[in-house]
């Protein structure tokens, strides 16, 4: 059996998605406008039956993505697949058009409907759509919505062309041109019929006519609600932290308004806000990862946070176990530009690692900067190590991001790692004769 992370089975399927997609459209067509049959469209045919034929062999050798887990035991496939979806796939990839021909010596010019017949079981295989997106959804894990607004553009591309080729067949009933035109100006009513316009300028008149209007009359009712229900569903779950972000900041910002806060706090309030949606800090990642096992979360905090590991010079390269316990430990936070991280005097509680930005090292005078820290590098140590109160102030020197490790997690990682104690031991060295 492939892998289940085979991307090879996911280009795959959108090369058959594309060809249903295209089977859709220009299957039915061919019952109301004729042309000629000529090298490039029978290769075309060929091509799709071709596609359609290998992809029943796909789906005997890769696994099966079923109730939540990936099936990968060859025998059970096979059993579900023929149990599902072969016989359709089957009716839908055999050549029915190119058989009769062979077998009967059918000629396509003499029996134009039957080959019409023949060749529009093709359109079976859209069937399988909405299994083939879920597939690539798995793979590609694209921005939530995407893919369902593709398979709803999808549906709602088809049902319209299928509607005008149904009113273009009504018109043949009464041996009207079929043309390119005549396609265009179904397909135009057939969209303001559906979306529920209808201007008026076509209009049905024979019975048979007002009976499919009112047939697609009915199913735009439905399809209009539809649109209007999934487009609204996809733009509100597009982005749920943002959103649910931006409506925190207005509310924070409304009650500090009708509290009087002064304007200058106000903006600072709505810069921290927009600075976590930005960066994309909208949800605790604690609470968000509760339910993982712990494996599983570390794995994924490692990944979330690669900027920083990559960053911070003591914990390139070192041991795995020693990264895995910091990055379930520390704790991420946001400091505007100005802001006082701590004081001077302040009770030494946590350890601060610079992710983002930069800070000043204050001295006792409240003005000399005694040093400016970078991206990677930590402070708050001195304090920790010898338990007296902080020995200068530290300021935000722009918008920074900070991970922070309480003084029990400390003293936790000074025990278990002695890589981590080397480096703060070196680091309070130097601060020592500064």
């Amino acid at each position: 059996m492939l892998s289940s992370n085979n991307r090879t089975r996911v280009y795959w399927d959108i090369l058959v998605f594309v060809c249903i997609f295209w089977a859709s459209l220009e299957s039915p067509l061919r019952i109301v406008i004729s042309y000629d049959q000529n090298i490039i469209l029978t290769g075309v045919y060929f091509f799709i039956d071709s596609i359609f034929a290998l992809d029943i062999l796909w789906n005997f050798f890769t696994p099966e993505y079923k109730q939540g887990r990936w099936i990968s035991n060859r025998s059970e496939v096979i059993r579900n697949y023929l149990r599902s979806w072969f016989v359709l796939d089957l009716i839908a990839a055999f050549p029915f058009e190119y058989a009769t021909f062979k077998i009967f010596g059918v000629e396509q010019s003499q029996h134009p409907y039957l080959y019409l017949i023949l060749g529009i079981t093709r359109i079976l295989k859209v069937f399988r759509i909405s299994d083939i997106l879920h597939r690539v959804n798995l793979a590609f894990q694209p921005i939530p919505g995407v893919l369902r607004l593709v398979l709803f553009s999808f549906w709602v591309t088809v049902i319209a062309h299928w509607c005008a080729v149904g009113w273009l067949y009504l018109d043949d009933l009464q041996d009207v041109q079929t043309g390119l035109t005549e396609y265009i100006r179904a397909l135009y009513w057939t969209v303001t019929t559906i979306a529920t316009v209808g201007y008026g300028d076509i209009t049905p008149t024979t019975d048979i006519q007002k009976i499919y209007t009112i047939f697609v009359m009915m199913l735009g009712a439905g399809v209009y609600a539809t649109v209007i229900g999934n487009i609204a569903s996809i733009l509100g779950n597009s982005d749920l932290a943002k959103a649910a972000q931006l409506k925190r900041m207005a509310q924070v910002d409304s009650f500090l308004k009708a509290r009087n806060v002064p304007a200058d706090i106000r903006r600072r309030v709505r810069d921290y806000y927009m600075y976590i949606i930005e960066r994309g800090w909208g949800e605790d990642e604690n609470l968000l990862l509760n339910d993982l096992p712990l494996s599983l979360k570390r794995e994924v905090k490692i990944q979330l946070h690669k900027s920083l590991l990559e960053k911070v010079p003591f914990l390139k390269g070192a041991a795995p176990d020693l990264v895995a316990s910091l990055i379930l430990f520390l704790k991420p936070t946001v400091f505007l530009k100005g802001d006082i991280i701590f004081q001077r005097g302040d009770k030494g509680d946590s350890l601060y690692i610079l992710s983002e930005g930069s800070v000043d090292i204050i001295g006792p005078d409240d003005k000399t900067v005694l040093l400016n820290l970078q991206e990677g590098q930590f402070f708050g140590e001195l304090a920790l190590v010898t338990e007296e109160p902080r020995s200068a102030t530290v300021q935000a020197n722009s918008t920074c991001e900070i991970y922070t490790l309480n003084k029990t997690d400390f003293d936790h990682s000074l025990e278990m790692f002695p890589e981590f104690r080397s480096a703060v031991e070196k680091s309070v060295s130097n601060l020592k004769k500064h």
